[in-house]
């Protein structure tokens, strides 16, 4: 009888996609009961019910794992975002729709919102793929004449430190309503917007990012 060898490695490959996922699943789960820094590799590989040699088949140490853990939570949204933001949208919309569809998600899923939050309070530093959405956003903002050509170093610490700011006031109820709207329209302003019209594009932009989610939501039920 002949092996088929090409359905054999196909199959072998599923399975070692399916133990990774099972592996950044658990990590999720415990480290949002842990946080990152408590947890260790015998919580990552209990939870996931795999060997801690399986575990480094996939993670060489405990910091590999949390990026991609990071990267995981990150990328799921990112892929929403990307399929319904074409780039024809101006570049402010398009910065406004995607803090507030962070925002959005924080509020509807806490449990995602703390882990994203404990990551970004380890040394791992930011995700280079959102730096470089970010800094794209706000070049052509720039070209636009729309934004302030200001230094982009500065607009990435702005942005990244008062969006935690944000996702912290959601995830603890301290936000007001209306809190994140007002934030947003804020840091519009100050990146060169006329207030009326960053409250403005921060309002619609909120509206476009509760239906960019309830689609998501349509599609993954």
């Amino acid at each position: 009888m002949r092996v088929n060898l090409e359905a054999r490695a196909a199959a072998a490959e599923n399975r070692k996609a399916q133990t990774r996922e099972r592996l950044l699943d658990a990590a999720v789960a415990v480290i949002g009961e842990k946080g990152p820094d408590a947890a260790s590799i015998e919580d990552f590989v209990a939870a996931a019910n795999v060997s801690r040699g399986t575990f480094y088949n996939y993670f060489p140490t405990t910091e590999d794992l949390l990026r991609a853990v990071r990267r995981k939570l990150i990328d799921a949204l990112t892929i929403v975002l990307d399929a319904h933001l074409p780039s024809s949208i101006p570049a402010a919309e398009r910065l406004a729709t995607r803090l507030h569809s962070h925002y959005a998600l924080v509020s509807s899923d806490p449990a995602w919102g703390w882990v994203v939050m404990r990551l970004e309070a380890t040394r791992l530093g930011r995700t280079n793929a959102m730096e470089v959405s970010l800094d794209r956003m706000y070049q052509e903002g720039v070209a636009t004449g729309v934004f302030r050509d200001l230094d982009p170093v500065a607009v990435r610490s702005v942005i990244f430190g008062t969006s935690r700011m944000v996702q912290r006031d959601i995830l603890m109820g301290l936000a007001p309503p209306g809190h994140q709207e007002r934030v947003v329209a804020i840091l519009l302003t100050t990146f060169g917007l006329p207030p009326q019209e960053a409250e403005r594009i921060s309002a619609e932009s909120a509206r476009r990012a509760a239906e960019i989610q309830a689609k998501s939501r349509q599609r993954a039920a």
